[in-house]
């Protein structure tokens, strides 16, 4: 007998042995047991685990983001220059009934309200470009009924589409993963950069496309074919982020046709409304546009602030995310709200600047025009009020919008006709050329190519196919360059040497001294320009004419260690501190290990670098009596839990005397009414000002010849009591290499503005 069957027989006879319903009790008893451990371990050993568990399915935690705070201009109502708004991005559901011919004409007339009912024929063409995706409109014509046949035109293409022709499924790809895919060449799968799309209307095998792209994305092949599955199109965005007058507009048309077919006016198949989607998200915005946008900087779409005031005070202006919760059913949608933690949802603080809002927008139309005129790279003011250090208006030319800050990499292509004098009209701009190899990736015409940015040599190439930013800087117009790029001052520098002179008794202004025209340092000559330097003159002549021996001759005087000592004193060498992302500074040798060269040319701003930001402060230092105020962009700080903070001016310290201080102010006013700064002036007051031209330094050389300096001139009126100081900077002027004939103009023009501003009546 085998094992097995030994076995069987002892079962048979505990059967018989024992009635039936022992065994079913100790069923029973074993299952009980085995539950009440289960039940222990759920309830007791493992509570924490299940009840996270049960909360996670049950509730749905979501961040209610706050509204971003405010900036103000410092104007009697604080007028808004940057602000957090509900926007509706305007879109259509082209797979409704109704009437699509009445929805076609609304739609024009809404789009053509929005990008150029009472805009400039400049604006109006860019945003219609965008609009009918166009590089450029050769044949614009600011006519309303040509403009409205081209949107109408737009319009119908979009409305005609039914199908999704377009779907975003990765923003990471890989260039490596990108290049495998392109390889493959599956019909409806395209590889921009890092972005894949897909056109589900062009695939033709999903199950095949599906575990083809598993590999590439971090989706389960279930939610990828979901996702390339053909479809109806439900949702076609035709504008984003309509302004608060066009949305309105839009409710009222949709209300008053609701209530029109409610009534029985109007039939359900010449309904348009039913079409319309609007779509409500917060934005920031900037009611200005690119007014301000160097001091104001921009928010990206993830709502974090750059450059800028929004860059230096992000986390102060976005405040703090709630956190809510809520249940939900089976399905995972929320159906009762909870109150599971008491949380407050803080708003960000808000910002008033010491900007002048009316200042700072006559200045950018100044420099504008400007711009064109002296056919120059950039044009930048800054204006302060020297007696208590506050930055008034700063402004730059070129600018962007903060709303599109995408829009600063828009390329057109370099050609002869747009650049005949090639080489000189982009000196200074960030010329790419095409490089399949070792460029980048843009997008120009809606297609993907590869450029390198090329130096300057290679811009006459006939050989490279060549593109330039229209802004001519690209991401480069982000940047302040008064607080953010370094430059050689030149003779706007002299007055830092000359009132060391005065304040240490060295030179008294009408002192004489022998001027030859140059300096003989080993092997060269540092020269003058104008020939009224030459022979026994004041020192007030050599201001007048900007002669670079008469600087010379006063920093023998003084010494090394004193001149430093001063400019150092002046802010030279070190940060403002002004409260703007991304502020620099140039190095300030120490002056023992100044050569004999390098004494002479400091004098007269070669071989130094500043911000604009700090020559200003120095004028204002000038201009004020003597003493050194810290830069101010920012009045006062407001919180939502009613803290107020109110930036007090900080006078720094002394750096000249009240004596020494007026003397500079006469000898810059004589300099402005007898000298080469006389284009600077303005009939009937009296402004002190230094003009200069610096050249600008390329492979250890100076330029020469058109398109080669930058023009400065700084200055401050009424002299007597100053009640601005104005640094304005041009930056490669093709109309004339000195300062005096390109710069001084701006300075003129912008003082005449402020002397009507301020209400300041000329002498008589």
């Amino acid at each position: 007998m085998n094992k097995k069957s030994l076995i069987l027989i002892k079962i048979k006879y505990l059967l018989e042995k024992y009635p039936r319903e022992y065994y079913v009790i100790g069923f029973f008893i074993i299952f009980a047991v085995y539950a009440l451990y289960h039940l222990f371990g759920f309830t007791v050993i493992n509570y924490d685990y299940y009840k996270t568990l049960a909360t996670n399915q049950q509730t749905s935690k979501t961040k209610t983001p706050t509204s971003r705070g405010a900036i103000y201009s410092n104007n009697e109502k604080g007028k808004t220059l940057a602000t957090s708004v509900d926007l509706y991005d305007l879109a259509i559901d082209p797979s409704i009934e109704g009437n699509k011919v009445k929805l076609a004409n609304f739609l024009t007339d809404t789009v053509y309200n929005e990008i150029c009912y009472l805009k400039s024929n400049a604006i109006c063409k860019k945003s219609l470009s965008k609009f009918l995706g166009l590089l450029e409109f050769n044949d614009f014509n600011p006519n309303e009924k040509f403009i409205k046949e081209h949107i109408l035109e737009e319009v119908n293409k979009k409305i005609k589409r039914t199908k999704v022709t377009s779907v975003l499924l990765s923003q990471d790809l890989t260039l490596e993963k990108g290049f495998d895919l392109d390889k493959l060449n599956i019909a409806g799968i395209y590889v921009n950069g890092a972005n894949l799309y897909v056109n589900p209307e062009e695939i033709i095998d999903e199950n095949f496309v599906a575990k083809t792209l598993i590999n590439y994305v971090n989706l389960d092949e279930e939610k990828i074919k979901n996702l390339i599955k053909k479809r109806d199109l439900k949702y076609l965005l035709i504008l984003p982020k309509l302004s608060i007058s066009s949305s309105d507009y839009l409710k009222t048309k949709i209300d008053e046709e609701k209530e029109a077919y409610k009534r029985g006016f109007i039939k359900k198949e010449d309904l348009f409304s039913s079409f319309i989607i609007l779509q409500s998200n917060q934005h920031r915005y900037y009611p200005e546009n690119d007014m301000a946008s160097t001091i104001l900087g921009f928010v990206d779409s993830s709502g974090e602030g750059h450059y800028g005031i929004e860059g230096y005070y992000d986390n102060i202006l976005k405040g703090k995310n709630t956190e809510n919760y809520a249940k939900k059913d089976i399905n995972g949608r929320l159906i009762e709200p909870l109150s599971l933690e008491n949380q407050t949802n803080l708003a960000g603080a808000n910002i008033t600047l010491t900007i002048d809002r009316n200042i700072q927008k006559a200045v950018e139309e100044i420099i504008d025009e400007d711009l064109s005129t002296y056919r120059a790279n950039s044009i930048s003011v800054v204006i302060m009020n020297p007696k208590n250090g506050e930055v008034v208006a700063m402004a730059t030319n070129p600018r962007f919008d903060p709303n599109t800050p995408g829009d600063a990499f828009e390329l057109e292509k370099v050609t002869y006709s747009k650049f005949p004098n090639m080489y000189t009209d982009l000196l200074g701009a960030r010329v790419l050329a095409v490089d399949n190899i070792n460029g980048k990736e843009f997008i120009y015409d809606g297609k993907k190519i590869f450029l390198r940015e090329i130096s300057r040599e290679e811009v006459l190439d006939p050989k490279l196919e060549k593109y330039v930013f229209v802004n001519k800087k690209g991401g480069g117009v982000y940047k302040n360059d008064i607080i953010q790029d370094l430059y050689e001052p030149g003779s706007i520098f002299k007055p830092i040497v000359f009132a060391a002179g005065i304040d240490t008794g060295e030179i008294n202004r009408y002192d004489m001294y022998n001027d030859k025209g140059y300096v003989q340092i080993d092997n060269f000559k540092i020269k003058n320009v104008a020939s009224q330097c030459i022979g026994y003159n004041t020192f007030q002549n050599a201001m007048n004419y900007s002669c670079n021996v008469g600087m010379i001759n006063i920093a023998q005087k003084i010494g090394a260690s004193i001149f430093y000592k001063y400019i150092e004193s002046f802010g030279i060498g070190r940060k403002t501190d002004i409260t703007l992302e991304g502020e620099v500074f140039g190095k300030l040798d120490p002056y023992e290990r100044w050569s004999r060269a390098q004494l002479f040319t400091t004098s007269f701003g070669q071989g130094i670098t500043t911000t604009i930001l700090q020559m200003a402060s120095v004028y204002s230092t000038i201009a004020n009596g003597g003493v050194y105020y810290k830069p101010q962009i920012v009045k006062s700080i407001d919180f939502p839990n009613g803290r107020h903070i109110v930036n007090k001016p900080e006078a720094d310290h002394r750096v000249i005397k009240e004596s020494t201080s007026k003397i500079m102010t006469q000898v810059l006013v004589d300099s402005v009414n007898h000298g080469v700064a006389k284009g600077g002036g303005v009939k009937g007051y009296s402004v002190a000002g230094k003009t200069g031209t610096a050249q600008i330094a390329y492979k250890g050389k100076y330029e020469a010849g058109t398109a080669s300096t930058m023009g400065f001139y700084a200055g401050y009126a009424p002299a007597e009591d100053p009640k601005f100081v104005m640094i304005v900077k041009v930056e490669r002027p093709r109309s004339s290499i000195f300062g005096g004939e390109t710069v001084a103009k701006t300075f003129a023009k912008i003082s005449n503005y402020l002397f009507n501003y301020y209400g300041i009546p000329p002498k008589k």
